[in-house]
């Protein structure tokens, strides 16, 4: 009665305070913050809570790759149950079963409270800076520098719970370019006996028996694309789970770990929906956020899976032994008691249906649900036939690993429950048997791995080309001699993940002693000059220089946005270059670019880590990629030489006589160098500021007011101020939409 009370007065407490600052409950009860880590192919946010619940932060940004795409997530949201039989509360009340739950689709009240959450780095991150602004993608402040640590990036996050247990977390990033598309995270829990807030231990004596660790991955495969395939796919309802290494079969690899992929959806009739292909479609999405009709390639923008590999679980509190060992085909028998399968890990393994009752409401005061979560969720040993498997049964005449190929059946229509919000994927480690200060240390490598950029755009548009012809060989790349159908080429990506996840473990197993890549420039500016760029960077002091330097740079940054061209290859010794327009391939005029520079290193010959030889390491460029556009513009102009082109612009025009990198954009053409351009309607409403600074000639609007609203069909006036001077000059034009 009294926990009861205290929940309802914590409760209580935090609506009146979300009534008074007018914000959703859920917002406060939050009471999170998240940190990035984005030095390379895979970017994610991580939680100080300990797992990041379904739409925080961004939905469309979860496992994000590759990292330069716009809405590229691939998972919906996490779940992080701890469970724990026979447990007596501070207020001396005995429960069955008690869970502290976070997510994946909410936490109800506070169950598990922050103590440390910091981003550590081996060096200073480089500054990037575009026009003398500094360019970034997703603000994330480094806490502390580390010259000894091995990962290149580190989260650390301390936590405890409303079980008493303290969750120590530690995620390790690289920047290598073979390993840097997953992270490996390592969770060590204490029976501590802290369960709130306070820095109090309230229950420093409890043994904790029947203790389950238990995690919900509700994986939703790349949110652009899964607008463009239809129905309920951004938020998972067609993806496909899969497991290897638990028992069931034979699957001829050597770790254990579940994983998912796009998979199928009936009723996209145009064309087959597997690996996410970019096509037209009636929905455009949040209007400035991504131009969905600007991709209509064909592009496989899904053609890669995502998923866990197990390696490492202590075989008991008091036993470091690893318990996650593949376990042979038949060992794992149907119906057997997690109990009795000691040294297995993680000793369930399934899927979860999103839209259960039992994800909802998840009250630590809740005793039927809490029993009901423990007893059929989360201990009911490796489910069999998985998920994939119920979709798509083995036996309809395929050859084996061909039929997930060739699918026919929908992924969120499975044990007689048709899922709206599709099936995650689930593990639990346990029992275990915890005195107090006994610990537990689990380690996973999560990731995505897939086709190449390339492949994907390239496959795609053939696939496109054909009229979506689920039989067409398709050879890539061109000349190979190597052909497959597009499905073919898509599940291609298991062995691309699987190469992955034995890359992850033979880091951990050496320590983390991968070769390391050249470090990045310590500063890298990129600034508009007239009718070229120029680039210029610093290294750090005391690095020697590089082999060589790569620049590269892409226009625009759509649907091919990962197709960046390497214009130059400079000295190890070079710290700066101009990008000319009147160069061989230069820059295109009034046209926007991004950049991106890279350290050459020299040929590696370290297989640690199975990093591949036989060619260079380089800086990751994702240190270093701009995110704000630059142009070239001509000279600057004199209020009297202004011009403003198209003018009038009209939507259905010929695209030919538009901009080629926007469709709506305006230029103001041979303005001076540093002016301010107000923009007001006929009525003189003042709808947008523009501050000219870059000394070019040029500047582009695009058709939206200051609060982001796109004008409406009118006559327009821009009034234009050097600032230099303080003259004024007024210019009309017209759009028609």
């Amino acid at each position: 009665m009294i926990a009861a009370l205290h929940s309802t007065i914590r409760f209580t407490a935090i609506s009146l305070l979300a009534l008074y600052l007018g914000l959703p409950i859920t917002l406060l009860q939050a009471q999170y913050r998240y940190k990035w880590v984005d030095i390379g192919r895979l970017s994610t946010p991580y939680s100080s809570g300990g797992a990041l619940r379904r739409e925080e932060v961004d939905g469309n940004s979860q496992l994000s790759f590759p990292a330069i795409e716009k809405n590229a997530g691939n998972r919906y949201g996490e779940g992080l149950w701890v469970a724990v039989k026979d447990f007596t509360d501070e207020d001396s009340r005995l429960w069955p079963v008690k869970i502290a739950h976070l997510g994946p689709r909410d936490g109800g009240t506070l169950q598990f409270f922050s103590r440390e959450f910091k981003l550590v780095s081996r060096f200073e991150p480089p500054v990037v800076r575009v026009n003398g602004n500094i360019s970034f993608r997703r603000w994330s402040v480094v806490d502390e520098v580390d010259p000894t640590l091995k990962a290149d990036r580190m989260i650390y996050n301390r936590i405890v719970n409303r079980v008493g247990i303290e969750l120590e977390q530690k995620v390790y990033a690289f920047d290598q370019q073979f390993h840097d598309n997953y992270h490996i995270i390592e969770y060590t829990f204490t029976n501590t006996g802290d369960v709130d807030e306070d820095e109090d231990v309230e229950l420093p004596d409890q043994v904790l028996n029947g203790v389950y660790f238990f995690w919900i991955q509700h994986y939703s495969i790349n949110p652009a694309s899964s607008w463009a395939v239809g129905g309920g796919a951004p938020w998972g309802q067609f993806t496909m789970n899969d497991v290897v290494g638990d028992g069931h079969e034979d699957y001829g690899v050597d770790f254990t770990a579940q994983y998912a992929w796009a998979g199928y959806n009936p009723d996209q009739t145009e064309f087959n929906s597997l690996g996410g292909p970019m096509w037209p479609w009636g929905i455009r999405w949040i209007s400035g956020i991504l131009p969905f009709d600007e991709d209509t390639s064909g592009r496989l923008a899904a053609g890669h899976f995502a998923g866990r590999v197990y390696i490492h679980a202590d075989k008991a509190a008091d036993d470091e032994t690893n318990a996650v060992n593949p376990t042979p085909a038949g060992t794992w028998p149907d119906g057997a008691d997690p109990a009795d399968l000691a040294g297995r890990q993680p000793s369930t393994m399934g899927i979860f249906n999103m839209d259960h009752a039992d994800l909802f409401g998840l009250s630590e005061y809740n005793e039927s649900l809490m029993l009901r979560q423990y007893n059929e969720h989360i201990t009911t040993g490796r489910y069999y036939p998985h998920h994939a498997d119920l979709v798509e049964p083995s036996d309809e005449g395929q050859p084996p690993g061909q039929y997930f190929a060739t699918p026919r059946n929908d992924p969120s229509y499975v044990l007689g429950i048709h899922d709206y919000g599709g099936w995650s994927s689930v593990q639990g480690f346990g029992p275990y048997s915890m005195k107090p200060g006994d610990d537990v240390r689990l380690v996973v490598a999560g990731g995505v791995a897939g086709l190449s950029d390339s492949a994907k755009l390239e496959i795609g548009i053939a696939y496109k080309a054909s009229g979506a012809d689920d039989e067409l060989d398709i050879e890539w790349p061109a000349g190979s001699g190597v052909a497959m159908t597009k499905n073919q080429w898509v599940m291609t990506c298991r062995d691309s993940l699987f190469d992955m996840f034995e890359r992850a473990i033979d880091n951990y197993e050496s320590g983390f002693d991968v070769p390391k890549a050249p470090l990045p420039p310590a500063t890298f500016d990129v600034t508009s000059s007239g009718e070229a760029i120029t680039l210029a960077w610093t290294t750090y002091p005391g690095e020697p220089d590089p082999v060589s330097w790569e620049i590269w740079r892409a226009s625009p940054i759509y649907h091919r946005s990962t197709s960046y061209e390497k214009i130059a290859t400079l000295l190890g010794s070079a710290r700066d270059y101009t990008d000319a327009v009147t160069a061989e391939n230069g820059p295109v005029l009034n046209q926007e670019h991004y950049y991106y520079l890279q350290a050459v290193g020299p040929v590696n010959t370290d297989v640690t880590g199975k990093t591949p030889t036989g060619e260079s390491l380089k800086s990751n460029r994702y240190y270093t990629q701009t995110h704000f556009p630059v142009m070239s513009g001509r000279g600057s102009g004199g209020l009297d030489e202004i011009v403003i082109v198209p003018n009038p612009f009209h939507i259905g025009a010929e695209e030919d006589i538009r901009y080629p990198d926007f469709q709506d954009k305006l230029g103001f053409l041979d303005i001076p160098g540093k002016c301010t351009i107000r923009i007001y309607t006929q009525l003189g409403e003042l709808i947008d500021t523009i501050e000219h600074t870059d000394g070019t000639g040029d500047e582009y609007w695009d058709h939206t007011t200051a609060s982001r609203q796109v004008v409406a069909s009118g006559l327009y006036i821009a009034v234009i101020t050097d600032n230099e001077t303080n003259e004024k000059v007024m210019k009309k034009f017209v759009i028609i939409r």
